[in-house]
């Protein structure tokens, strides 16, 4: 439904030129993609944790560090977000016939996103864990589930929110036949850096904080 909601567009009816029109949709559609990713990883990344239920202790008191198990469950956990992620923005593009550049951007920004998302579930269901519960689809309904996805909205927004104004300058630069400036590329190059130092951040503190939260929790 998402993907071939792409395909109804009424692109050519816009006022506006229609290849402006794609691209724009195209970069906005990647926090949707985001969005979407997000939902998933509640439901399925953030509570790997607490799916190990009361036999925890188990996990706690043996020879595998906690390190370790909470790096298993990120790998575990973003490969499939991975691919569904990739999937979303690749076929949406594919559907907007959107510019090479677009697309690089999509498919690069996607993954970036996935890797945080993805750190964020597990390090946050590592700080909020629920190992007593009844259904499973009970523990990303508590507050830490409920924490998590406002993370990840902001989490998203400040990763298209620095991309916007360096993602416009280079496309209308390549639509228009217009050169950069020294400082225009400059600026890109810190909005970039920005946007890689970000996700970084987003993978490396709350696996680090969630790792420091089980093993300062009791058996």
């Amino acid at each position: 439904m998402y993907i071939y909601s792409f395909k109804l567009l009424p692109l050519e009816r816009s006022p506006l030129p229609t290849a402006f029109i794609q691209n724009l949709i195209s970069f906005l559609n990647l926090g949707m993609v985001g969005f979407v990713t997000s939902a998933v990883a509640v439901r399925f990344v953030f509570p790997a944790v607490s799916l190990e239920g009361e036999s925890f202790w188990i996990i706690r008191s043996s020879p595998l560090p906690l390190k370790d198990f909470l790096w298993a469950k990120f790998w575990s956990s973003v490969l499939p977000l991975l691919v569904l992620a990739e999937v979303l923005i690749v076929l949406s593009n594919v559907l907007l016939k959107v510019s090479t550049l677009m697309m690089v951007v999509g498919v690069t920004t996607a993954a970036l996103m996935t890797f945080g998302i993805a750190a964020l579930g597990i390090g946050m269901g590592a700080v909020f864990p629920r190992f007593r519960y009844e259904n499973v689809a009970q523990i990303p309904t508590g507050f830490g589930g409920i924490a998590y996805m406002i993370v990840t909205m902001l989490f998203i927004g400040a990763v298209v929110t620095l991309e916007a104004s360096p993602v416009y300058r280079i496309f209308m630069a390549h639509a228009f036949g217009r050169r950069i400036s020294a400082a225009g590329w400059a600026w890109t190059g810190l909005s970039f850096f920005l946007v890689i130092a970000l996700n970084v951040a987003a993978v490396v503190l709350p696996m680090k904080i969630g790792i420091k939260r089980l093993m300062s929790r009791e058996i």
